[in-house]
């Protein structure tokens, strides 16, 4: 990793300042919220066939006594078509995991109802084991039958705990929305650009309030080609508006990864994958283009090795970066190492990071093609210099020889860091690569 040293002056005194205004703040929810990944676990489970029923609920239940005393917690969760749902929890010990379809809309489970239960080893329901080197996760999966009945001595200890209270009162709230394919209206308030600012500095809070996943601008149409967008640090759904208005929609149908981009790069990249296979899964489609902004290149890479080199599948063939810092950005390196409290992306995106030298071990040229894009200020520039920057990235970090080396094609624009998503000729160049229009290393004037 470089040393701050070797970082000129005036830079440094640029980054700082910065900092400082991020906001007192800022630094104090970004420390409560370290703090509730640090004392939390993560369970998470899939009912793979919840589409076929209605009103599909998931629960975690947090029975005492390895299932013989009383409910501590509870929780529930509204579960979409593709069965994914998932809770924060306190306690690593006796949680049970389970769903059931609320046909006769009361709005708890009854008997007869379709459920399902997590089961140990010996065939009889069981608390969910966790990972605790490894993340400090649970992931379970399962599916609905009308065979299934939940325990009755946990039923009533659940009941006993809720007792005159709503379910929305007795539940602890730390549930994790989950959207897989659910359909999005961009005004809806939660993708608002104010909304980025709160994914970068309260990455645990973020997915508790407003939820992660994948979600469609219409309905799925098998006969077009998906084209999945990634925003980039502290960016919302919004960054891509004029691309979504602007894109062909007789060949391609839009979608977008929502997330905290204050989380790790690489978990980041990880739960993408795992939204994308469960996707794929469901709707078998046999095509998906990946367009990807600024830090959100990383994150895309790091899916894109994950779910074609390691995980051998071949419906992704285009990447698309625009003005992505593959080299990280020296905010990064400074914030890591003199800020109050550290946003955990920025360990990813120091210069040079373990995590950079990571997602490149592996290329994917002959299996993806990626196109990269960049801006950069000077409109005297032909061919823009390293130190030249977009007004947010250098040029020497877009223009990383490793990315340059396993990309297709590489094209630079008189453009700054967020206003290149809006240029026209930029979303051309994307529509005729995606199109498979053949391209060569060229200069954009």
């Amino acid at each position: 990793m470089k040393r701050i040293s070797s970082i000129s002056l005036s830079p440094i005194v640029a980054l700082l300042v910065t900092l400082l205004m991020a906001g007192c703040a800022n630094f104090r929810k970004l420390g409560s919220d370290l703090k509730l990944i640090e004392s939390t676990y993560v369970a998470s489970a899939q009912v793979r066939n919840a589409g076929d029923f209605p009103n599909v609920y998931g629960l975690i239940i947090e029975w005492e006594d390895g299932g013989s005393g009383n409910v501590r917690s509870a929780d529930f969760s509204q579960v979409g078509k593709v069965g994914v749902f998932g809770f924060l929890v306190e306690r690593n010990l006796n949680q049970y995991i389970m769903a059931f379809s609320d046909e006769n809309g009361s709005k708890r489970y009854d008997q007869g109802e379709a459920a399902w239960i997590h089961l140990g080893g010996t065939g009889r329901p069981a608390p969910i084991e966790f990972d605790i080197d490894g993340g400090r996760k649970a992931r379970v999966f399962g599916e609905l039958s009308r065979s299934v009945t939940l325990p009755t001595d946990m039923v009533a200890a659940a009941k006993a705990f809720k007792g005159a209270r709503t379910a929305e009162k007795a539940a602890t709230g730390m549930d994790i929305p989950v959207a897989l394919g659910d359909i999005a209206n961009l005004d809806n308030p939660r993708f608002a650009a104010v909304r980025g600012e709160e994914g970068l500095w309260q990455p645990a809070a973020f997915p508790l309030e407003l939820g992660i996943g994948i979600y469609f601008l219409e309905e799925y149409d098998p006969k077009r080609i998906p084209v999945l967008f990634v925003y980039g640090a502290a960016g919302s759904p919004q960054d891509w508006r004029t691309f979504f208005s602007k894109l062909d929609h007789s060949r391609y149908q839009a979608w977008f990864y929502f997330y905290p981009t204050g989380a790790r790069l690489d978990k980041a990249g990880g739960t993408l994958n795992r939204g994308v296979q469960l996707l794929q899964a469901h709707y078998g489609f046999n095509r998906l283009h990946v367009v990807a902004h600024s830090m959100d290149g990383l994150v895309s890479r790091s899916f894109l090795i994950k779910n074609v080199l390691e995980g051998g599948t071949r419906y992704i063939d285009k990447f698309v970066t625009i003005s992505t810092p593959w080299n990280g950005h020296a905010a990064a390196e400074i914030g890591v190492k003199m800020a109050p409290q550290v946003v955990p992306s920025w360990y990813d995106m120091q210069t040079n990071s373990d995590f950079q030298k990571q997602i490149f071990s592996k290329k994917l040229k002959g299996t993806v093609d990626h196109l990269l894009l960049f801006g950069h200020r000077n409109p005297k520039s032909r061919k823009p210099a390293p130190h030249e920057t977009d007004g947010t990235v250098s040029v020497a970090s877009m223009t990383s020889a490793a990315a340059k080396r396993d990309a297709v094609d590489f094209v630079d624009y008189h453009s700054d860091h967020v206003g290149i998503l809006s240029r026209d000729d930029v979303i051309a160049k994307v529509h005729g690569f995606l199109a498979g229009t053949p391209s060569t290393s060229a200069i954009a004037r």
